[in-house]
């Protein structure tokens, strides 16, 4: 079967999005970051209020640990689940990927760039989130007892923002890979 335009969209160097890779590439990230969402999970590593700004900032670096993990396995894990002819297979999609970064410095930035603006928008829709389902309020019992928490943390509401945000980044992150998939056949050498 072909795909017809409906079924791909193109996009400007000529190269076709295939949106069953994307798809397929979007459900396995979803099942292979799920440290990502345990880590999203857990209030006090991810808010200073519900923790200390000790343990923010150890949330923060595993973030970025994970995330950019995250980024550099993307595209074995689309090559894994949507592989594309002899130039996208798993074992070998992150050195094609290190072919284009090689031959098309601008090509691979404009992809990282558009996972990076696509997981700044997955911190929008947290903050969205957030603020439909406020998810911290202030104690009212920390005032009579100065030992007791200062904040009441919402955990249902929480956990529907990181669960928003998880989705959301997995998008970026498969958008991203797919992206590659999509231009990885014109890269020749490698660096």
């Amino acid at each position: 079967m072909t795909a017809t335009p409906a079924m791909r969209t193109s996009h400007p160097d000529g190269f076709l999005l295939d949106p069953r890779a994307l798809a397929r590439t979007f459900a396995a990230c979803l099942a292979v970051n799920v440290p990502l969402l345990a880590l999203l999970l857990i209030p006090q590593l991810m808010r200073s209020r519900a923790g200390s700004e000790a343990l923010l900032g150890v949330g923060l670096l595993l973030l970025f640990a994970l995330v950019v993990g995250a980024v550099v396995l993307a595209p074995e894990v689309s090559a894994k689940v949507a592989p594309a002819g002899p130039h996208w297979l798993p074992g070998r999609a992150r050195a094609r990927v290190r072919a284009l970064r090689c031959e098309s410095q601008r090509t691979y930035f404009w992809r990282l760039g558009e996972f990076v603006a696509l997981y700044i928008a997955a911190q929008g829709v947290g903050g969205l989130i957030a603020w439909l389902l406020p998810h911290v309020a202030d104690n009212p019992a920390h005032a009579a007892d100065p030992t007791a928490s200062a904040w009441i943390i919402d955990y249902p509401n929480y956990a529907a923002q990181a669960g928003a945000m998880y989705v959301c980044i997995c998008f970026a992150l498969a958008w991203y890979a797919t992206r590659l998939r999509a231009d990885s056949g014109r890269a020749q050498r490698s660096c």
